[in-house]
Order: structure tokens, then sequence, then C-alpha cells
């Protein structure tokens, strides 16, 4: 990799640029029409578990009259009411979201309310909310009062949710995300890596959409060369480590989430299986507190988050809002129990939430210093968060910064050509990967006690 030129990374200074930016000025606003579907599930799975009497998302009790009633109008109209949407004409009854704005359509979109057993006079059997529209012609949803909870929901591919029939579906009114999932491009090159006992364990999509992996026996011992790794239709990819088990997570290319999970104690990894979430266009993981914080953007540019235990492998939160829009990646760093957050735009800068998941809540989002970014990495060494930025001419920039808003000012690095970036700490060195455009992988280590770089190596 040849050395770098001079950067293009901007120096405006970060001393203005902490405070917490209104939602059009730090990602851009995103129009309702294309948002509220996503939105409306991801207030719904908040919700996942609830009774009708219990504490709700917005820290009131049950949905409307829920405590009181069957309670799956109550639940789906409470949910489109909390994103704004015109619930006028909807009550108790499952059968007023047949009636809803002229009638039902036989399209679903996410979002939607899906009706069964109508009857046309008045009384329907059920209804709940369309959360996904699979490739396989099932419906993913998510329903009050299933089982006395809100819970998710399957209707097969012959339109039966268990033994109730479809009559169809009623759209929000004030805008419907009625863009199908496009599907998610193949991210060739992408990289993401976990440490387990001192090996480096390096996950990377290949240009057809399979995986390969490549073990690093640091600190000289080696690597084991690359392997194919079950997978196929892999879009970008994301890992955490817990204990001696890696989780890899594969973002498909219709937009679904998969995971396996590999076990180092024993050697071997599970098999792929599905993992809640769609029209996803990348993924970041990392565990903190005894979690896997998983961070998505959906392919409409919004980012989204959700909490994994791992030792159930089940979600402990659903699919939660982070605000924002217009976003194209999102690389996270953990220091103790709070999550530096940074997300890409579109435009090429960046910008940072901090999560704090020992007193709870994020600080919302920041300006950081740095334009021109094509693709970024983080990486924590002590209490120091090291950024590692390849921007749009394919140049190499770091910056360092001990809390959110101060940092050293980017600096230059030898690197040229890179397309995609990936960091992992190992004490104070921080091992470094990077895709080029001429489509080979390469690694650095950044020594952070001396503050040397060993140079770049060709994987």
């Amino acid at each position: 990799m040849p050395s770098a030129r001079r950067s293009k990374l901007a120096r405006i200074g970060l001393a203005a640029a902490t405070a917490a930016l209104p939602l059009s000025l730090a990602f851009g606003a995103t129009p309702a029409s294309a948002s509220v579907g996503t939105t409306v599930i991801g207030i719904a799975a908040a919700n996942l578990g609830n009774t009708g009497s219990g504490q709700n998302s917005a820290g009131g009790y049950g949905y409307y009259n829920s405590a009181n009633e069957n309670w799956c109008a109550d639940f789906a109209k409470w949910v489109w009411a909390q994103d704004g949407v015109d619930v006028s004409g909807l009550d108790a009854r499952a059968a007023s979201f047949a009636e809803y704005r002229g009638g039902l359509s036989s399209t679903p979109h996410v979002g939607d309310a899906v009706v069964f057993e109508y009857n046309g006079a008045g009384w329907a059997q059920h209804v709940a909310l369309v959360a996904s529209v699979n490739s396989d012609g099932t419906i993913g949803t998510i329903g009050g009062n299933q089982s006395g909870v809100v819970s998710r929901g399957v209707i097969s591919a012959s339109g039966y949710y268990g033994s109730q029939h479809v009559s169809g579906y009623a759209s929000p009114k004030g805008g419907r995300d009625d863009t199908p999932p496009s599907g998610s491009v193949v991210q060739a090159g992408q990289v993401t890596s976990v440490m387990v006992n001192g090996v480096g364990h390096v996950f990377q999509v290949t240009s057809s959409g399979g995986i390969r992996i490549n073990d690093g026996h640091y600190p000289s011992s080696g690597w084991t060369g690359w392997q194919s790794l079950d997978g196929s239709q892999v879009s970008s990819l994301a890992s955490a480590a817990e204990g001696s088990r890696v989780h890899l997570f594969a973002v498909m290319q219709d937009g679904t989430l998969r995971e396996a999970i590999g076990d180092y104690s024993t050697g071997t990894w599970g098999g792929w299986h599905v993992v809640e979430g769609s029209q996803v266009a990348s993924l970041e993981a990392v565990t903190v507190a005894g979690r896997i914080r998983l961070y998505a953007v959906l392919q409409n540019g919004a980012p989204r988050s959700a909490d994994l235990d791992p030792a159930t492998d089940t979600f402990s939160t659903g699919w939660y809002d982070l605000t924002g829009g217009n976003v194209k990646q999102l690389a996270a760093a953990a220091v103790g129990s709070t999550v530096r957050l940074f997300a890409v735009t579109n435009d090429g800068l960046l910008h940072e939430n901090d999560g704090n998941y020992a007193a709870g809540g994020w600080s919302g989002w920041s300006n950081v210093d740095g334009s021109n970014v094509k693709t970024l990495a983080a990486a924590v060494t002590g209490s120091t968060v090291h950024l590692y930025a390849g921007t749009n001419d394919g140049l190499f920039h770091t910056a360092d910064g001990s809390a959110p808003g101060s940092w050293g000012g980017w600096s230059t690095q030898a690197g040229s050509l890179i397309d995609q970036l990936d960091a992992l700490a190992d004490g104070s060195t921080v091992h470094l990967y990077a895709h080029t455009t001429d489509g080979l992988t390469h690694s650095e280590d950044a020594n952070y006690t001396n503050s040397t770089w060993a140079g770049w190596y060709n994987l």
C-alpha cells in the first residue's frame, strides 16, 4: 500500500461541535412517508412481552382500555398513534381497522394493520401489525393480546395465522413504507473481527456473497490462511465475542438477518438461524455489560439498535429508533459500560451518539470533525477511542479522543486505495484490517504503548 498524500479530512475544530444537533441538521430529516412503516414496527417491538395492564414503552400503563377488554385493536391503534398516525374512526374493535380509510387492501406493507376473519358487518376476530413481508411469502407480525401479551407471529404463505385467515390490510393515514425491501448490495471485501484467547478471527464477505475466515495468532505465530465458511447471499457481516464464543451476524441480500455461533472452546460452529430484523443495509455489534449491542442501518438510512442476551441468544429489547437518517455506516467502541457510536452520513460527515448502559439513555447526536469519509472503524485502548477513516480518495487517517468532543485532530498514515476498514483492540495494540480497491486485504498493527506503526502487509 503506497504512502499517503495530504489528508482530506477537514479540521473544523471540535469545541464548537459537541452540542446535540436538531434532527434535521444531524442527519437530514427523513420524510414520514418513507419511514412511518419501520417506525411503527420499532414502537411495536419496544413493547414485546408487555401485558394489557403493564407499563408501555412510552412510560404509561396499558393501551387505552386494554386492562379491561380484548385489546388487540387497542394495541394496534396505540402504536399508530404513538407515531402520529391519524387514528380517527378506530376503536376497540378489530373490525374498525377494516373500516379505516375505505376498507382493506390485498397488499401488505410494513406498518400496516392486518385484519383476520372480518365478516363485513362490524366484526373481526383479530388485528395485528405487519412487521416484515418475507421473500418466501410469509408475513411477520407483532400483535397485542396474543396469549395475553404483545408478541410476534407469522402468517403462512397461504394467508393463515393459526386457524385465522387474513381478510386484508389497512395502511396508516399519513404515509406508509410502501417500498418493499429492495435488497442490500454485496459489500465485497467488508471485514469484521473479534479477539478470542489471543487469536484474532477475521471474517470477510467475498465478491460472490460468501464468507471466508482467517485466524491471526498474535503476537508472532502467523495466520492460518483464508478458509471458506458456510454462508451465501450475504451482503455484510458483524461480530461480537462473549467468552470463548463468537456471534457472527450476516446481513442478507434481502435485508434480513442471520446469526451463527462459533464456540472456540470446542472448535464447533452452530448453523445459521434467523434473527429478527428486516430492510437492514449494514450492522455493527459490540459486547457491553453482558449484552451484545446491535446497531443497524436500515435501507432508508435510519439507525436502529437492539440488545441480545448471549446466554439465551434472545433479544432483551426489540429494535428501537436512534433518531436521524441519511446514515451509510455505523462504527462502535465500548468504554466501560458506555458505547461511543459513530455514524458516517451520505455526505461524508461524521457524528457521534453515546449510549450509557449503566445509567440508561443516549447523549444525542453531535458533530465530529471530519469530511469526505468513505469508511470508518473504531477501537479502544485504555480509555482512549481511536478512529480510523478511509476517505473518498482512498487515503487513511486516524484521530484519538479520550472523551466525547475531545479529539487530537486527524493525522494521515501510510495507506491508499482503501475501500473497507475494521479495527480490533488487543491490549495497547490495535490490529487494523483494510480491503483495497484492487481486491486485496491488508493488515497493520498500531502499538499505542510506544506510538509505532508496524506497516501494512498482505493477508
